[in-house]
């Protein structure tokens, strides 16, 4: 049996049913020439496979956060940088890995996310 192109990952064309928007900070220098983020760019709006795969509470300087990651696949990109975010639903996910080629094979960008959501007082 052959298989098909494209489900040695298990990811299909059909499983890019995410519509996602790459983002980018223009970096500027400052006038002591230090390097500090600019204004937020559209680098490119694509369709993706959306995945949560894990979530976690951490403590850090005595405040609860909500950590929530996720795996991002889309069609081969080589545009994509490890300090890109990615806008999706609403929500801004930060990449915590540069992208990688998960088959080695030019045809899947993998891109692995995480989202702080912010810890909600009881009244």
């Amino acid at each position: 049996m052959a298989i098909q192109r494209g489900r040695e990952m298990g990811v299909t064309i059909d499983d890019l049913h995410e519509r996602i928007e790459i983002l980018y900070h223009d970096r500027t220098r400052d006038i002591d020439g230090n390097i500090v983020a600019g204004e937020i760019h559209t680098r490119a709006t694509v369709w993706a496979k959306v995945l949560p795969i894990s979530a976690r509470i951490g403590e850090r300087a005595q405040e609860t956060e909500n950590i929530v990651g996720y795996r991002v696949t889309i069609r081969w990109r080589e545009d994509i940088q490890p300090t890109d975010e990615i806008r999706w639903r609403g929500k801004r996910l930060e990449l915590v890995s540069p992208p990688y080629d998960v088959e080695s094979r030019r045809m899947w960008t993998v891109m692995e996310c995480r989202e702080l959501v912010e810890d909600v007082e009881e009244a």
